[in-house]
C-alpha cells in the first residue's frame, strides 16, 4: 500500500504570519460552483466568478459553494474577506499538511479532514485535505483539486432523496463528513483483504519480500491512524458542545460520526497488532529454517569427523606403517568407515535428533 508524497511546507520558511502560500505539490486553477436548494428547488451554477458567487448567494436557499484548485489566492482572500473567514483560518485552508481540526468562533464554524481514497484500486492511497467554512446561510467547501468525492451527495440532493433538501447547511456539513468517513470504512475492507493474502503467504511459502510488505503495510496503518485520530476529537467536541451554527437536531448525527471513527481507530490498531504478531511469527519462522539448516550442517560434521581422523591418521606420509602393506588394508579401512558413518547415523535417527 503506498501513499503519496508529502506536500512542502519549507515553501512558507521565514514568513509572516497570516501569508497565504499553498503547500501542495500541484496547483489547480480555482473553480467555483455554486449549489442553491430548499425543499422544493435545487440548482447549480458551475464555474463562476468570485464576484458573482458572492452575488448569486440566495437568503432564502441553503447555499454550497464548492471550491476546487488554489490558484487564484486572490479570489480566496476576497472571498474570506465577504464571509468573514479569518485570514489564519485561510492559511490552514492553504496547508494542506494541516492536521484535522475545527475551530468555532460561535457565528462561524471552520472544520479540516482528510480524504482517503484509492488513486488505484489496490495499489496506492490519496490522501487529500478538504476545509469546510459554515456560516450564516452559507457552506463553502475547499479542495485542493477537481474530483467527484461529493459527486454521491451532489446526486442526492439533486433527486431529493433522504433529509437534505430538508434541512439547513449544518446538516449538508454533517453529510459531506459522513460521506468522507464512509469512505474510510473502503479502506478498512481492502486492509482486511491485504491481511488475509499476507497471512496465506506467510504460512504456504513466504518470500524475502514478505518482511518489507509487512513493513511498509504497518506504515500505511500508522499513516491512516494519525490522519483519522484527531478527526474523532474535533466531531466529539462538536457533537456535544453548544454551537449557535449545529442545530441540535444535527448532534446526533453528528455523535453517529463519532461512533464511527472510534470504531475505524479500533480496527486499525487491530491491523497493527495483527501485523506485529505476523512481523513475529515470520521472524520466528526465519529463526527456526535457519537452525534445521545449522542442525543439519552440525549432524553432517559430527558423522564426517571420526572419517577424517581415520583418513587423516593413514594419510600421513611415515615410512613404516605396518597397514600400509596389508592386502586387504584398504577395504578394513572403507568397511570401518562405513560402519562408524552408518552406525552413527543410526544412532542419532534413534535419539530423534532429525
Amino acid at each position: 500500500m503506498k501513499t503519496h508524497p508529502s506536500p512542502r511546507l519549507s515553501r512558507k520558511a521565514g514568513m509572516p504570519p497570516e501569508s497565504l502560500v499553498y503547500t501542495g505539490t500541484k496547483t489547480f486553477a480555482t473553480q467555483i460552483d455554486l449549489i442553491r436548494y430548499d425543499n422544493e428547488t435545487y440548482s447549480v451554477t458551475e464555474d463562476v466568478s468570485v464576484q458573482k458567487a458572492i452575488k448569486s448567494i440566495g437568503d432564502s436557499t441553503c447555499n454550497w459553494l464548492v471550491i476546487s484548485g488554489f490558484g487564484d489566492i486572490p479570489g480566496l482572500e476576497l472571498l474570506g474577506e465577504h464571509f468573514g473567514i479569518n485570514p489564519l483560518i485561510l492559511e490552514d485552508i492553504l496547508n494542506v499538511q494541516h492536521m484535522p481540526k475545527v475551530e468555532d468562533t460561535g457565528s462561524s464554524l471552520f472544520i479540516t479532514l482528510k480524504s482517503l481514497v484509492f488513486s488505484k484500486p489496490g495499489q496506492s492511497i490519496e490522501t487529500e485535505q478538504i476545509s469546510m467554512f459554515l456560516g450564516p446561510n452559507i457552506l463553502i467547501t475547499f479542495q485542493e483539486q477537481p474530483s467527484d468525492l461529493f459527486e454521491p451527495i451532489k446526486d442526492r440532493l439533486k433527486s431529493g432523496k433522504g433529509k437534505g433538501r430538508q434541512k439547513q447547511e449544518d446538516y449538508l456539513a454533517y453529510l459531506l463528513i459522513d460521506h468522507i468517513v464512509d469512505n474510510y470504512y473502503l479502506l478498512l475492507d481492502y486492509c482486511e483483504d491485504q491481511i488475509e493474502i499476507m497471512e496465506k503467504d506467510l504460512l504456504s511459502s513466504p518470500s524475502d519480500n514478505l518482511a518489507f510488505d509487512f513493513l511498509n503495510f504497518k506504515k500505511s496503518l500508522v499513516v491512516m491512524r494519525r490522519t483519522i485520530y484527531p478527526l474523532k476529537d474535533e466531531i466529539r467536541y462538536i457533537s456535544r458542545e453548544e454551537s449557535e451554527i449545529i442545530n441540535e437536531s444535527t448532534r446526533q448525527y453528528l455523535s453517529d460520526i463519532h461512533d464511527h471513527l472510534n470504531h475505524i481507530i479500533q480496527s486499525l490498531d487491530n491491523y497493527r497488532e495483527t501485523i506485529s504478531s505476523m512481523m513475529d511469527l515470520l521472524l520466528a519462522n526465519n529463526s527456526n529454517r535457519m537452525n534445521s539448516i545449522m542442525k543439519t550442517l552440525t549432524l553432517v560434521s559430527t558423522i564426517f569427523i571420526p572419517l577424517t581422523f581415520l583418513v587423516g591418521v593413514y594419510g600421513m606420509n611415515f615410512k613404516f606403517m605396518p597397514e600400509l602393506e596389508w592386502r586387504f588394508g584398504y577395504f578394513a579401512l572403507v568397511g570401518i568407515m562405513a560402519v562408524i558413518g552408518f552406525g552413527m547415523y543410526f544412532y542419532m535417527k534413534r535419539k530423534k535428533w532429525f
